[in-house]
């Protein structure tokens, strides 16, 4: 069960990264997601591309990677889930305290998802210890 859970968790972040992604890669102005370049910072000069890919890679292809690695079960994909769950987080705090960005439902989905995935590596972690 906890399988499957972290693989859902993981195919939800990694769609959701996909879409996100590539709609910043693709429009960098941000008006494929509802955004413009002067919500950005002042500091912040260039575009959404860098961030696109960066959601792209980390947030949409890696999760992807990583359910299936999940759903074999590689050794060590639990802990991935959970360096993925954190690298999210860290994406929606990086958001808010970096960019200046404010989007509450956005980072809650981030957090929530993020946190699920380190718990669960954690308890992958702890499990594995336990049987050694």
């Amino acid at each position: 069960m906890k399988k499957l859970a972290t693989a859902a968790v993981l195919l939800l972040l990694g769609a959701a990264g996909l879409f996100n992604g590539i709609a910043l890669v693709s429009d960098p102005q941000g008006g494929t997601l509802g955004l413009r370049v002067d919500m950005l910072p002042d500091w912040h000069t260039w575009d959404y591309r860098y961030a696109g890919a960066f959601v792209l890679l980390a947030l949409g292809i890696a999760p992807l990677v990583c359910a299936a690695a999940v759903i074999v079960d590689v050794a060590g994909s639990r802990v991935f889930a959970g360096v993925v769950g954190t690298v999210a987080i860290g994406w929606a705090v990086w958001q808010w305290v970096v960019l200046e960005v404010w989007a509450p439902r956005a980072f809650l989905g981030l957090v929530v998802i993020g946190a699920v995935l380190v718990l669960g590596a954690l308890d992958s972690v702890r499990h594995r210890s336990e049987n050694r």
